[in-house]
């Protein structure tokens, strides 16, 4: 219903624009070309007043979006920001005083050092034969 509404007003504007450009011009002199330059006139009013509601009908759901954003961001604020009054203190389950501390053992001696002037030496693995300079020769390749 509403988009039918939108319509007949949207001929009725066209219309009405039509007439008014074929009074202004005399009944009896109206010939073709005054009536496509009546028609793409009012067209053109048409299509700009379409173009301004779309255009604030957008930055209004802009707005909108923006706001609902604003107002999360705001809750989740004052949901971080707690007063001291609402902080409830904790008592103890314990219902005595906690015993001595366990005693400490001492550590277990360091390994023994290495002698001075030993180097580690990795394990030693089979030679590779080196890669051949040219692919015809026969031997190992990555």
């Amino acid at each position: 219903m509403r988009r039918a509404l939108a319509a007949y007003g949207v001929v009725l504007v066209v219309l009405l624009m039509l007439t008014r450009e074929y009074e202004a011009a005399g009944w009896r002199d109206v010939g073709a070309l005054e009536i496509s330059a009546a028609l793409v006139n009012s067209l053109l009013v048409v299509a700009v007043a379409a173009g301004v509601l779309l255009a604030g009908r957008l930055g209004l759901e802009r707005w909108a979006r923006s706001m609902t954003r604003w107002r999360r961001e705001r809750a989740r604020a004052e949901a971080l920001d707690w007063p001291d009054a609402e902080v409830v203190g904790v008592t103890s389950w314990r219902t005595g005083r906690p015993g001595p501390p366990a005693q400490l053992t001492p550590a277990p001696d360091p390994a023994p050092s290495p002698p001075a002037g030993f180097t580690y030496i990795g394990p030693s693995y089979r030679e590779a034969r080196p890669t051949p300079p040219f692919p015809e020769r026969p031997g190992p390749r990555f």
